[in-house]
């Protein structure tokens, strides 16, 4: 089993200008306006990336194509290098599929609409083969509130499973594994493990090969739309069949402060040490081939010592897992 991360804001500093730098130390921009400034510039920085990971002993990056998503426009050259790259530090890649804004419209009813989306999507597929990914992970996709109910639910269902379809047989020309992640609580639709295995198990039935990623700090978020968490929620992941397992994401999720991905071995959330060794087990028994942490740095503080917290946290997890 491998090790890895998607850095999602973990590496903005080093992508600020030093007035920036400045700035957000002296708290005149706000850690939002430190992403939005430095975070594509961190995803197309594939190298950075690539280098952290080995320095924290892990191997195994997942490029993050959610906007902004800067991997599209790259020529058929500069996707050779971040191939070559990768394989010369000896690191194995997945691509996480956009799925905001348009991507998030592969379950949408409209036709006209969810072909859009699947050809984003497709053209995401493509790069992912480019430079050398082995998996690429999707959401179920958003879905207003006002279609979350009675009829629409089913051909909401069937949209979904079209593309789906569509979309593993894309990947799987590319030799690409496609996963479905389980959405958040907040979105509605499909953030419950049976209700993703049910779809990936008519999916298989119908010929498609797909894999279920599922994120249990997604599923947390339950915890804040009135849904109850059993003690030891970790078990769940015992109800999955050992087939559909590929690769997992890792996260933590703080209810109450509704706080994404904070670093895992601080224990804001639910995740404590005794869970994690259970969760860990589980994964090894059932032959996981990846765990991507989704770390995000919270603070002014985790930003300005993203190296600390990143080498503090991988040192715990490694420890957990045995790695």
């Amino acid at each position: 089993m491998r090790l890895g991360r998607d850095y999602t804001n973990c590496l903005v500093l080093d992508h600020l200008s030093e007035q920036e730098k400045r700035e957000f130390e002296q708290d005149k921009i706000d850690l939002a306006t430190v992403n939005a400034i430095g975070l594509t510039k961190a995803k197309l920085d594939v190298e950075k990336q690539f280098e952290v990971t080995r320095e924290l002993g892990m191997n195994h990056v997942e490029l993050d194509g959610d906007p902004p998503n800067p991997y599209l426009e790259l020529s058929p050259a500069r996707r050779r290098e971040i191939q070559e790259a990768a394989e010369s530090q000896g690191v194995t890649l997945s691509f996480h599929l956009p799925y905001s804004y348009v991507g998030g419209s592969i379950c949408c009813p409209q036709n006209q609409d969810r072909k859009i989306a699947l050809n984003l999507q497709e053209r995401c597929i493509s790069f992912a083969e480019d430079v050398g990914a082995k998996y690429v992970n999707i959401h179920p996709g958003s879905v207003p509130f006002y279609h979350r109910l009675g009829r629409y639910n089913g051909i909401i269902r069937a949209a979904l499973f079209t593309s789906l379809l569509k979309l593993d047989g894309v990947a799987r020309d590319h030799g690409l594994a496609l996963h479905l992640e389980n959405n958040t609580a907040f979105d509605g639709v499909f953030s419950e493990p049976e209700d993703c295995l049910s779809l990936v198990k008519e999916l298989r039935s119908a010929g498609a090969e797909i894999c279920f990623n599922f994120d249990i700090g997604h599923w947390f978020t339950k915890a804040d739309t009135g849904g109850q968490i059993p003690n030891s929620p970790e078990l769940v992941m015992e109800k999955i069949p050992p087939e559909y397992f590929g690769e997992l994401h890792l996260n933590d999720y703080v209810p109450g402060k509704k706080m994404f991905h904070p670093p895992i071995h601080l224990a804001w959330g639910l995740l404590k040490r005794e869970n994690l060794e259970r969760y860990a087990k589980i994964v090894k028994k059932k032959g996981v081939k990846v765990v991507i942490l989704e770390t995000a740095m919270k603070d002014k503080a985790q930003v300005l010592g993203w190296r600390d917290v990143l080498k503090q946290e991988t040192d715990y997890v490694k420890n957990i897992f045995g790695a």
